[in-house]
C-alpha cells in the first residue's frame, strides 16, 4: 500500500542564522539560442531569443545571423545590445558541447576550493515557466521558456559533473504568467497562482535532487524575480507554503522588491535596478550619486527588517542599464551609465553597512550577468573585456575581507580572453574551423574534497550556501589563484505599475522589459 507523505513542520523563518560567511550570485536570464539557420550551422534551438529585436519605428534592426562593423573591434555578430559578448554568441539551451563549453566557462567564475574565479557564490539561473516546458511534453511548449528551462538543467548538470557544491541557485521569473498567461490557457488569477505554486514545488524538487544547487543549513535556496503589483504578499505565502506541502521539500526563498512588506513571506529581499531612483539620487560625482542611489534602494528594505526576524536583506547592485531597445519600441532612451563610479560607489554603501546585526547585509545579488539587451550585463563584452567581471570581483574582496589578488584578476581576464568565440563572423571569409574552444576543466583534485558548510577563508573554502561537498571545479594550472571562499544565490523584481517605466520612485518602479516568443506571436513584455 502507499504511505502518505509526512506533513512538513510549518516553515522556520532563519535564514539569517545560517547565512554562510560568504554570498555573492548573479541573476541570470539565459534568453539565448543557436537556430539551425545560422550561417555556421549546427543550431538546435527553435530561434536566436533575444540576441533579435527590432524595432523599426525608432529605428533599430538586428541580424544575429549576419555581421556589421562594431566601434573599433571590427566584424562581430549584429545583435540587439550595445555591446557585443567577448565570447560571442551563443545558446543557453545546453543542447550540444558548444552551448555546454560555454556554460562551463561561466562557471568557472563561480568559487571554487582551488580557485576563487569572479568572487561570485551562486548563477542564479532563472526559469520563465517548468509547466509550459520540455519537462512536461505532453503540456503546451513555448520555445523560449523551454530554453531557459534547459538552461537551468544544464548549469545544474554542468556544476554536478565537476563537483561544484552550492554553484547554482533554482531561480524563477515570477511574473510570466501574469504577463503570457494567457498565450498559454491560464486567463484568471487562481489559474495562474495555481500554476506558479506547481512550478515552485518542481523547482524545489529540482534542486533537491542536485548536489550542485544551492542549500543553506540544508534547505535548497530558491530565488524570485517578482513584481509588488501583481501578487500580495499575503499570495506569495500561500503559494510559498503550498509549493513546500505539494513538493514535501521545505525551502528558503528570496526575492527582489523595494517593499519591506513582503518579508512576511520570504527569507530575504534584495533590490532591483531602478531608473526612476536613479534619476532622483544626487550627489558631486557619479560615484556620490551612486552612493546616494543605494541608498535609496535599500532604505525602505532596513525599515522594515527589524520587525521580521530571521530574514535577510541582500544587496543590490548593477553595472548600469543601457537599453538598445529604447523602452521596448517606445523610443526613449533609458540609461543608467556604466561608469565603472557606478558599480564602485553602490558596492561602497554596501560595504558601509557591513555584515553585523539586522541592518547589515547578508550578501549581494548583481543584476545581471547577461541582459544584453537592456544593458545590465556583466559578461564579458568585446571592447571592455573583463573590465566588469574584474570590477566585481575587487570590490566583493574588501566587501568580504578578501586578501588583494592580482594574480587572481589576471587568470580570470585570461580565462576569458583565449575562449575564443565559436560564433563569430568566420563565414564571411569562410575561415571557420570545426571545434571550437576547448573544454574547461572545472573539477578540482582535492584530498579532501568532501569538506563541510564554507569556511569564508582564505587559501580555499568550499562552494557556498550549499551543505556538504566541496569537490568544486579546477582552474586551469596557470589560473589557481590564492583565494577561495563560500555563498549562495536570489533573484530580481517587477515594476509597480506592471507597465515597466521605471519612473516612480516608490514601490517597485522598475526599468525595463524583455520580449519573448510566445505560440507563435512577439509579445512585448516591460519588466523593470
Amino acid at each position: 500500500m502507499l504511505l502518505a507523505r509526512p506533513a512538513l513542520a510549518a516553515h522556520t523563518f532563519d535564514l539569517a542564522q545560517h547565512m554562510p560567511a560568504h554570498y555573492a550570485a548573479v541573476f541570470m536570464v539565459n534568453w539565448f539560442g543557436i537556430p539551425a539557420s545560422d550561417p555556421q550551422g549546427g543550431g538546435l534551438d527553435p530561434s536566436y531569443g533575444n540576441w533579435h529585436q527590432d524595432f523599426p519605428g525608432c529605428g533599430l534592426s538586428n541580424a544575429p545571423n549576419a555581421c556589421a562593423d562594431f566601434q573599433d573591434a571590427g566584424r562581430q555578430r549584429d545583435i540587439a545590445s550595445r555591446r557585443r559578448p567577448l565570447a560571442g554568441i551563443y545558446s543557453t539551451s545546453a543542447r550540444d558541447a558548444e552551448s555546454k563549453r560555454h556554460m562551463d566557462l561561466v562557471l568557472s567564475t563561480v568559487r571554487r576550493p582551488c580557485d576563487s574565479g569572479g568572487r561570485l557564490d551562486s548563477l542564479i539561473v532563472q526559469l520563465d515557466s517548468v509547466a509550459f516546458t520540455s519537462m512536461y511534453p505532453t503540456n503546451q511548449q513555448v520555445g523560449t521558456w523551454d530554453i531557459a528551462y534547459r538552461a537551468l538543467v544544464g548549469y545544474l548538470d554542468e556544476a554536478d559533473a565537476a563537483g561544484m557544491a552550492g554553484a547554482v541557485t533554482v531561480g524563477s521569473d515570477a511574473t510570466v504568467y501574469w504577463h503570457f498567461g494567457g498565450a498559454v490557457g491560464l486567463t484568471t488569477e487562481p489559474e495562474r497562482e495555481a500554476t506558479l505554486t506547481a512550478d515552485i514545488a518542481d523547482m524545489a524538487t529540482i534542486a533537491s535532487k542536485h548536489p550542485s544547487a544551492a542549500r543553506v543549513n540544508g534547505r535548497p535556496l530558491l530565488a524570485f524575480y517578482v513584481d509588488s503589483a501583481l501578487v500580495t504578499p499575503a499570495v506569495w505565502q500561500t503559494m510559498l507554503d503550498g509549493a513546500r506541502s505539494k513538493s514535501g521539500v521545505d525551502f528558503y526563498a528570496i526575492a527582489t522588491t523595494l517593499d519591506g512588506a513582503f518579508f512576511a513571506a520570504f527569507d530575504g529581499l534584495s533590490p532591483w535596478v531602478n531608473l526612476g531612483l536613479w534619476a532622483g539620487a544626487s550627489g558631486a560625482t557619479t560615484h556620490d550619486r551612486a552612493v546616494d542611489y543605494a541608498r535609496q534602494m535599500h532604505a525602505k528594505l532596513l525599515a522594515r527588517i527589524g520587525t521580521y526576524p530571521g530574514r535577510v536583506m541582500l544587496g543590490g547592485v548593477a553595472p548600469g542599464f543601457d537599453d538598445y531597445t529604447e523602452n521596448w519600441g517606445a523610443c526613449q532612451m533609458r540609461e543608467i551609465p556604466r561608469d565603472p563610479a557606478v558599480m564602485q560607489g553602490q558596492m561602497d554603501y554596501l560595504t558601509q553597512l557591513g555584515d553585523g546585526g539586522a541592518s547589515g547585509v547578508k550578501g549581494v545579488i548583481f543584476d545581471t550577468w547577461d541582459d544584453w539587451t537592456e544593458g545590465t550585463e556583466m559578461e564579458p563584452d568585446i571592447v571592455e573585456g573583463t573590465a566588469k567581471l574584474v570590477q566585481a570581483r575587487q570590490l566583493l574582496g574588501v566587501l568580504f575581507g578578501d586578501p588583494v589578488d592580482p594574480a587572481g584578476d589576471t587568470a580570470l581576464d585570461a580565462r576569458w580572453r583565449g575562449f575564443g568565440q565559436a560564433r563569430s563572423c568566420c563565414f564571411e571569409d569562410a575561415s571557420c574551423r570545426d571545434g571550437g574552444a576547448a573544454p574547461l576543466d572545472l573539477s578540482c583534485p582535492s584530498a579532501d574534497a568532501g569538506g563541510g558548510e564554507p569556511s569564508g577563508t582564505d587559501g580555499g573554502d568550499a562552494g557556498g550556501p550549499v551543505d556538504g561537498g566541496a569537490g568544486g571545479p579546477v582552474p586551469d594550472a596557470a589560473t589557481t589563484s590564492g583565494d577561495g571562499a563560500s555563498g549562495v544565490g536570489a533573484a530580481s523584481n517587477g515594476s509597480s505599475s506592471g507597465c515597466g517605466c521605471g519612473v516612480a520612485t516608490t514601490g517597485d518602479a522598475l526599468a525595463g522589459g524583455i520580449s519573448m516568443l510566445v505560440a507563435g506571436m512577439l509579445l512585448k513584455r516591460r519588466r523593470r
